[in-house]
């Protein structure tokens, strides 16, 4: 699997302390994409088990209980993503994923098979690209309006609205020597 950076603990993406990891490649190239860097596809593989191992490894180190999963887009990779989801789905109570494809397009087979049972680990799903003119400081984990939630997972659907209601949320992380802004940023940002 293709994965662009992980950052552990992180507030921003979600409720609870997360472990999140952005994959890399996507074919979309939304304008004024937060992660353009992660557009190119251009990175070695990592095994999938070895890529769990790691990633749950950081979890524990860093007592993170949730998962994000961003990118680039993850339903790009739909085949390693649900080996992935399968690999970790029970060390994490809340799994939180977004992607620029539709929940339509994922279930209508865009993505294969594969993309279709990956859904089955998810508990929330932010799905649809990202629209610039669309972008509002009140969409709170979400970049655009036309972006939804989907709740596979309804016990997190309180958890989840009370998170919505404190309002975007931005950290600041280093990676190799640069400063990551992770969260959702305002339109200009």
């Amino acid at each position: 699997m293709k994965i662009g950076r992980v950052f552990a603990p992180v507030f921003s993406l979600g409720p609870g302390k997360r472990i999140c990891m952005w994959t890399q490649g996507c074919s979309k190239k939304c304008f004024n994409c937060i992660s353009p860097e992660l557009q190119d596809g251009d990175m070695p593989d990592i095994p999938v088990q070895q890529l769990a191992r790691i990633i749950l490894g950081i979890a524990r180190q860093n007592h993170c209980s949730r998962l994000t999963i961003s990118g680039g887009d993850p339903f790009e990779q739909a085949k390693e993503l649900k080996q992935f989801l399968e690999a970790v789905r029970k060390e994490f109570t809340d799994i939180l994923v977004y992607t620029g494809f539709t929940l339509g397009d994922i279930r209508s087979g865009v993505c294969g098979e594969t993309g279709i049972r990956a859904l089955s680990s998810i508990d929330v799903l932010i799905d649809g690209p990202y629209i610039d003119e669309e972008n509002q400081p009140t969409y709170v984990l979400r970049g655009s309006g036309n972006q939804q939630i989907h709740y596979f997972n309804h016990d997190l659907r309180q958890e989840y609205e009370d998170y919505l209601s404190l309002g975007r949320q931005v950290e600041t992380f280093s990676h190799d020597g640069n400063v990551v802004l992770v969260g959702i940023l305002n339109r200009g940002e």
